[in-house]
């Protein structure tokens, strides 16, 4: 029989525990890890198709330069802004799209992948 940490936080509030450690720090791992999970589902969930970013969100998201999002536009027409005022702004549709696979360069390969957005990334560093 086991209970868990908010059981005994909410009913023994005076209570003092021992943890060791390296179970404290397997825990930590756990709980980010279900966060980050969580978080991701809850982020594809809230988003609308019609939701706009603005130039930096777009390029954190995909990982890019600003060249390369302006190279996406005007030399390849892979991703093209819509003007609300005088600001662009990217459709989430377009960038899902992206993200997915779903455009694809003149050899037919995507244009973006996680695998070379996450090498690109390390690259920087």
């Amino acid at each position: 029989m086991g209970i868990d940490v908010y059981t005994l936080a909410t009913e023994f509030p005076d209570m003092v525990i021992q943890v060791k450690v390296s179970d404290l720090i397997e825990a930590a791992h756990v709980f980010a890890k279900d966060l980050a999970a969580s978080n991701e589902f809850k982020t594809k969930e809230l988003i609308l198709p019609d939701t706009l970013f603005t130039k930096k969100e777009v390029m954190e998201l995909l990982g890019i330069s600003e060249t390369t999002l302006w190279r996406w536009d005007a030399k390849y027409n892979y991703l093209h802004p819509v003007m609300v005022g005088a600001e662009r702004r990217w459709r989430w549709k377009d960038i899902s799209a992206i993200i997915e696979g779903k455009i694809t360069d003149n050899t037919g390969n995507p244009i973006w992948s996680n695998e070379k957005n996450n090498k690109v990334d390390k690259e920087r560093r």
